[in-house]
């Protein structure tokens, strides 16, 4: 409800506005609701546009990393595969084919062949670590120095140690780690790595890894000149690269993509922040390459245009106000012209005309308004005389009336006559004519007390039982606080009378009058016991009172209902009036509903 009401007061403000403003913010809404749809439409579209252009190179940029890095992957693959071609290493092998506890350094006849081997697989080769030839009894041959690298002992119960011996043979690619056989212990590197066999008897001589930097993924990634964050796992989602603690996902986060055939999202939550992410998958290495870029990155071309169209839009109505501005004087100012000539004519000058510029609709309306004022100043001027003549007619129609004395007189001499006869109830009869004659004749009074009113219906009633008898009853409930409330004359005759009519004319029965004082108004309940009123003409009967209708029947030609109703409601308001209820042998009800007006008030 209070919803309501405010959208009832808003509306009702905006109608009020003056013309001129309403046309300013027709023009502005105009341009405003243009240019929102347009740029809306422009929005998207290049919204849309441009994420798919950065997807579509964010994908080929992820495919263009996994082929890199997939090209040096397999020259460490060849790599790796180097000692089992060289006999001089597998003899070196063999002799520490036994696993041992401990082992002592090798002899420099082992040493500095496999140091010139290894030396000549690494040649020129910036972003490899180290290639470590890993014996089975726990030697470490390496191109490092032992400053570098233990070259006697390693733990052979690493986790990285039992992969690539499951893999038995294919080569392994090593998520970043830190080997323990670095003195440095911090030292991350990702590795390519393989079990040395026997080509003769497939017997595990040892292992080959080689230690690659993480520089190789860097320059890769650095030559994108792309500024998404790049992660890069292999097939166990462990992370090759970046660092650990550069890393704002977590592998656990990589692995629920698993399952998900669409590898690309345009909006990915991650602390905070929305990015749109690129997932590509080698098929050769089955490394992953995962590009996350922000989203505010993407659409930054977007948000621009968006300012662009926003100061547009504002630009457009601030033209649309001064065009408003400028425009609507002169169609303005003919409204106002003819307002004024309005006013004038509403405190009755009625020579007032308006000067006609144009032939547009404005042009038309002063036309009309000039051709109404004089119409109604002919007209005004007919009817005044009509009036004048109107009111010498009934001047004569007065002087040539019967003087209403003489009828007074002349009942008199009945009732003296009638009492002097013993004629009692012809007398009370001529007395109750008399009062009623006296009460109708009197134009001095329209209004009256409620009493004055009851006592004119009482004389009414004395002489309708003239007719009736006995079978006419009258009761009358009336508070003595209402009595002096004033009431329009003769508006309870017309009720009684209908009741009469209507309802007890032929089988007789009672009528009651109540009256009382009821949330500080004057209720009058008219009510008799005849037989009634069917729903279908109680129904007719409300419509016409409602629409104030006249109405009259063959038997009763009086003041009908819609009558007094009218008549209340041009001297009190339309929240007064009269109900109506009943039904069949159930009688007639008419509530009347008055302000309450004193006796006191009569001469104001």
């Amino acid at each position: 409800m209070e919803i309501q009401s405010i959208k009832q007061s808003f509306q009702t403000y905006l109608l009020s506005l003056p013309y001129r403003v309403k046309l300013m913010l027709v023009f502005s809404l105009l341009i405003l609701l243009t240019a929102t749809i347009l740029g809306s439409i422009t929005y998207y579209q290049f919204a849309k546009s441009s994420q798919r252009r950065t997807e579509e190179y964010q994908i080929q940029l992820a495919d263009q990393i996994n082929q890199n890095i997939n090209r040096y992957l397999r020259e460490m693959q060849i790599i790796s595969l180097s000692p089992l071609y060289d006999q001089q290493i597998l003899d070196i092998l063999m002799n520490h084919k036994t696993p041992r506890e401990t082992t002592s350094f090798p002899p420099a006849s082992e040493r500095l062949p496999m140091w010139r081997f290894i030396s000549s697989l690494i040649h020129m080769r910036n972003e490899i670590k180290g290639i470590h030839i890993l014996a089975n009894d726990g030697t470490i041959f390496s191109n490092l120095d032992s400053n570098t690298v233990m070259l006697r002992v390693f733990e052979r119960n690493n986790k990285w140690i039992k992969e690539i011996e499951r893999a038995d043979g294919e080569w392994v690619l090593l998520p970043l780690h830190q080997p323990n056989y670095y003195l440095k212990k911090d030292t991350a590197v990702f590795s390519v790595a393989r079990l040395i066999r026997d080509p003769s008897t497939y017997d595990p001589l040892g292992i080959i890894k080689i230690d690659l930097k993480q520089e190789l993924i860097e320059e890769i990634v650095g030559n994108t000149d792309s500024s998404s964050q790049i992660f890069i796992v292999d097939q166990n989602n462990q992370f090759i690269y970046p660092n650990k603690e550069d890393k704002i996902i977590e592998s656990s986060f990589i692995s629920e993509l698993e399952g998900i055939q669409v590898k690309n999202y345009t909006s990915l939550p991650i602390n905070g922040t929305d990015y749109m992410m690129v997932y590509n998958e080698s098929d050769y290495s089955g490394m992953k390459t995962v590009m996350l870029t922000p989203r505010s990155i993407v659409f930054s071309e977007v948000n621009r245009l968006r300012k662009v169209l926003f100061a547009v839009v504002i630009v457009g109505i601030l033209i649309s106000f001064l065009l408003g501005f400028i425009l609507s004087k002169p169609l303005v100012q003919s409204i106002h012209k003819l307002r004024k000539a309005m006013d004038k004519v509403q405190k009755g000058n009625f020579s007032q005309r308006v000067e006609i510029t144009s032939n547009d609709e404005i042009g038309q309306l002063g036309k009309g308004f000039n051709h109404m004022i004089s119409e109604i100043d002919r007209l005004v001027s007919e009817v005044y005389k009509t009036s004048l003549r109107e009111k010498e007619a009934e001047i004569r129609a007065l002087q040539s009336q019967m003087n209403p004395h003489f009828l007074y007189n002349t009942l008199e001499s009945i009732n003296m006559l009638a009492i002097t006869k013993g004629n009692l109830e012809v007398s009370d009869m001529v007395t109750s004519l008399g009062k009623l004659m006296r009460y109708t004749i009197d134009n001095s009074a329209k209004i009256v007390t409620l009493n004055e009113e009851l006592t004119f219906i009482q004389s009414y009633i004395a002489i309708q039982r003239v007719r009736m008898g006995e079978n006419l009853q009258y009761h009358e409930e009336i508070d003595a606080s209402v009595l002096d409330v004033l009431i329009p004359k003769l508006v309870l005759q017309p009720l009684v009378e209908n009741a009469i009519v209507h309802g007890l004319s032929n089988r007789g029965g009672s009528i009651s009058i109540q009256g009382k004082c009821e949330q500080n108004l004057l209720t009058i309940k008219v009510e008799d016991n005849g037989r009634g009123i069917s729903h279908q003409r109680l129904a007719e009967l409300k419509s016409l009172i409602e629409n104030q209708q006249h109405t009259s029947s063959e038997k009763h030609n009086g003041i009908a209902l819609s009558n007094v109703h009218e008549r209340i409601q041009l001297l009190y308001g339309n929240q007064y009036g009269i109900e109506i209820d009943g039904g069949v042998e159930k009688g007639f009800i008419v509530k009347l509903t008055l302000p309450i007006q004193r006796e006191e008030e009569r001469g104001t």
